[in-house]
């Protein structure tokens, strides 16, 4: 049977053909909808939802652009829409829909991620471990300084008050190949590019927090957070009159030591600030942060260095931290599109045993979506989160996954509670808004220079879920609103034909927040 659901409506979508229920043109032209007030040219819109959804996508920014399109109908087992539903595209954050589905299907949704600090053998003398203590990870993508501090209180609660050797971090969960597939395309130091680590902290990133001084002319406060040895701030900016922003940082990352620079001015009246960047070396930033809570606790450190190597065989175990569960982990990956949480989970997929590498991950994702019974021909897995150009996924695909986790009694709570809601929260929170459709859709953006997509399902109560995927590749920038918009139109039709009520037939309102940086990698019109 065709690659979607073994249904008669899945094999109409193999062969490229229009089921007869929908009247689709796939070449077909309308009027134009764009992100304005009102269109910018006259709007003539039928009164199906297939010729509303042609309507929207016959607008001249979308002329040259590559579309794959489709909507399915999980109550009746219908294809309501589709167009270029075999075309593989960059599906950009979208792609952390398939990440998270196999991570569910996987590991389960109960699954946890543990850090352990150990000590060797008979080290333990009374107040003091005499020796080093070992840190071993297992690629916990939510692991924070404050989950270390609450490990370092446990060891203050035995007694321990003094660790006479260094910090060893057990990183061989995963190889060294920190930086996943993809991320090399552009050399940007940006948070939302952190590396990979079994031994990970913070997201594998810093802040640094900014807040005008006192009185123009004097040192605005500058701190970095967490403080430890191999972040060094340099602090040149000034406090200048009013509400100045001018600040600017520069990054120098040497073998040992990175240089953070604060130059510029900014305004007595002016709020406080905050930058995030990348670590360069996750398991020695994990050492750092460890020894910071120590101390923060009163344990005293030796003088030895925070060095690699595996846990010993005899090791006695001191204090362990577990994740929240793999259903709430999620959340944070598809609602605010977290790339390194994605990426940790991904590499959490590959067999243990042998150091997780990238490759093997993304062999277990391609092997899970056979086992959904979703054809991979076309598909290409290059990461987990999305980032730059490095997948290609067909509109018919993601639905063809979206349907078959929905149908999962087991998983598919926790996958829908991981979705954003439009109106609501997460990076769709500003859309819809104002629609009386607002949080009848659960759906996941991705957004890149010249790549828009929302992917997820459009409800209504008492039935069963629209499936959908609005892939857009090869659009210009500037059409980032236009390609909103146009999402938005969509994903509300379908949410109230589920309804059964009158489509509504206003071009939609402008956005109402300004361009922000959408985690998913790259500067866009969509909310944080």
């Amino acid at each position: 049977m065709g690659w979607w659901l073994g249904t008669l409506a899945a094999a109409s979508l193999l062969t490229g053909a229009a089921p007869s229920h929908a009247g689709i043109d796939a070449d077909g032209q309308a009027a134009a909808v764009v992100d304005t007030a009102a269109p910018a040219v006259p709007v003539e819109f039928p009164a199906t939802l297939a010729g509303q959804i042609d309507a929207a996508l016959a607008q001249p920014f979308l002329a040259t652009a590559q579309l794959g399109v489709v909507a399915f109908d999980l109550e009746s087992g219908h294809v309501l829409y589709q167009r270029g539903a075999e075309l593989a595209l960059n599906p950009a954050s979208n792609m952390k829909l398939v990440t998270t589905a196999t991570a569910l299907g996987v590991l389960g949704p109960a699954h946890r991620f543990s850090t352990r600090l150990y000590h060797d053998k008979d080290a333990l003398q009374g107040s003091t471990i005499e020796g080093d203590v070992y840190l071993r990870g297992s690629g916990d993508p939510a692991l924070v300084t404050e989950d270390l501090l609450r490990m370092a209180a446990d060891l203050r609660a035995r007694g321990i008050r003094r660790i006479t050797g260094g910090i060893v971090i057990d990183a061989t969960r995963f190889d060294r190949d920190e930086l996943p597939p993809g991320f090399d395309q552009k050399e940007e130091l940006a948070a939302y590019r952190a590396p990979s680590g079994a031994a990970s902290v913070n997201f594998n990133t810093f802040e640094l927090r900014v807040r005008p001084g006192q009185s123009a002319d004097a040192s605005p406060f500058a701190a970095l957070d967490p403080p430890v040895p191999h972040l060094e701030l340099v602090n040149d900016a000034k406090t200048g009159p009013g509400h100045l922003d001018r600040l600017s940082v520069a990054l120098e990352v040497e073998k040992k030591k990175t240089r953070i620079t604060l130059r510029g001015t900014i305004g007595v009246d002016a709020g406080s600030k905050s930058y995030r960047y990348p670590v360069d070396a996750p398991s020695i930033y994990a050492g750092e942060v460890l020894a910071y809570a120590l101390r923060n606790n009163g344990v005293k450190l030796g003088q030895g260095r925070i060095r690699r190597a595996a846990v010993p065989g005899d090791a006695a175990l001191l204090a362990v931290h577990h994740s929240e569960p793999l259903s709430v982990l999620i959340r944070a990956v598809n609602k605010h599109s977290n790339n390194f949480m994605a990426e940790q989970i991904l590499k959490g997929l590959a067999s243990a045993g042998a150091p997780a590498t990238f490759a093997d991950a993304l062999t277990r994702v391609r092997e899970h979506l056979g086992e959904l019974g979703i054809d991979t021909k076309g598909l290409h897995l290059g990461n987990g989160s999305g980032l730059y150009d490095t997948n290609r996924i067909s509109a018919g695909q993601l639905v063809a996954l979206l349907s078959a986790v929905y149908r999962d009694f087991r998983v598919s709570s926790d996958y829908l509670a991981s979705l954003a809601i439009m109106g609501v929260d997460g990076t769709t929170r500003s859309r819809l808004e104002t629609s009386d459709r607002r949080g009848f859709v659960r759906a996941k953006t991705g957004t890149l220079d010249g790549v828009y997509c929302l992917s997820g399902y459009a409800g209504a109560p008492g039935r069963a879920p629209i499936a959908f995927s609005i892939l857009f590749n090869g659009l210009r920038k500037a059409d980032a609103g236009n390609a909103r918009a146009t999402h938005n139109r969509i994903a509300e039709l379908l949410a109230r034909h589920a309804a059964g009520v009158p489509l509504v037939v206003e071009a939609p309102s402008a956005p109402t927040t300004p361009p922000a940086v959408d985690t998913a990698g790259e500067p866009t019109t969509e909310g944080p």
